[in-house]
C-alpha cells in the first residue's frame, strides 16, 4: 500500500516539469518570432553569416564609421587630419543613401614631405547595408576623382 503523500509528490514533480517545458517553449517561440520579424532568415540563425544579415537597417553613425575607416585605408600614412562634416552629412531618402562629407589634410606622398593639402571627401553608402556605393575626393579647387585615378593621365589612360 502506498503512502497518501507519495502520489501528491509525484503529481507536483510532474507539474513542475510541465511548467518548465511550457516556459522553454515560450522562450523558443519568442526568440524565433523576433528573428522572423527582424528578417534574419532561418538558415542564418547562429551562423557567421548572421553578421551580414544584421546590417539590414544602418544608421548615419554606421555610415560615418565605414567611411572614415575607408578613408584611412585609402590614404594610409598620407592622411593627417580627418573630420566628418556633421552639418552636411545626411540621409537622402530619394537616393536611399547616407551621404557622408568629410574634410582631410593629405600629404602628396607617403614620406609626408611637403605641405598637406586640404581635401574634400564624398562617401555615399546604402541605407540597408554598410556597402560604400561612391567614394571620391578632390583637393581644393580640383574636380572630384575616385581613388587610383590620380595616377592616370589625360583621357583616363
Amino acid at each position: 500500500m502506498s503512502r497518501p503523500g507519495a502520489r501528491s509528490q509525484n503529481e507536483s514533480a510532474g507539474q513542475k516539469w510541465a511548467l518548465v517545458g511550457i516556459a522553454c517553449l515560450l522562450v523558443f517561440l519568442s526568440v524565433g518570432s523576433t528573428l522572423y520579424v527582424t528578417g534574419i532568415p532561418a538558415g542564418l540563425w547562429g551562423s557567421r553569416d548572421a553578421e551580414e544579415a544584421r546590417y539590414r537597417h544602418t544608421t548615419l553613425t554606421d555610415a560615418e564609421a565605414v567611411c572614415t575607416a575607408h578613408a584611412r585605408e585609402v590614404f594610409g600614412r598620407r592622411l593627417t587630419n580627418l573630420r566628418v562634416d556633421r552639418f552636411s552629412s545626411r540621409l537622402d531618402r530619394g537616393d536611399n543613401q547616407y551621404k557622408v562629407f568629410m574634410e582631410a589634410d593629405i600629404y602628396p606622398n607617403r614620406t609626408r614631405e611637403g605641405v598637406a593639402l586640404e581635401t574634400f571627401i564624398n562617401c555615399f553608402t546604402a541605407t540597408d547595408s554598410t556597402d560604400i556605393e561612391l567614394f571620391q575626393y578632390a583637393k581644393d579647387g580640383t574636380q572630384f576623382i575616385a581613388p587610383g585615378e590620380e595616377e592616370k593621365g589625360m583621357f583616363g589612360l
